[in-house]
């Protein structure tokens, strides 16, 4: 018998394993990223301040959809 409060859990396990799949796509994607922005760039100064923006604004993402996670 499906009860509600299983049912529950059984969304919030599957939202947190979705979470956590996208921190894995999202880890792979930026180190392919980073390595291709150092191995072809040309200005070091102008790829740090790239990859600055591009962590502050994906850490700003991560933390408001753990936020949402948690607050479910």
């Amino acid at each position: 018998m499906i009860d509600v409060d299983n049912f529950d859990q059984f969304i919030d396990l599957g939202l947190e394993g979705l979470f956590y799949i996208t921190m894995l796509i999202f880890v792979g994607f930026s180190l392919s990223l980073i390595y291709h922005w150092f191995a072809y760039g040309i200005n070091k100064t102008r790829i740090l301040l790239m990859l600055a923006v591009y962590l502050g604004v994906s850490a700003l993402l991560f933390i408001g959809m753990s936020l949402s996670l948690s607050s479910l």
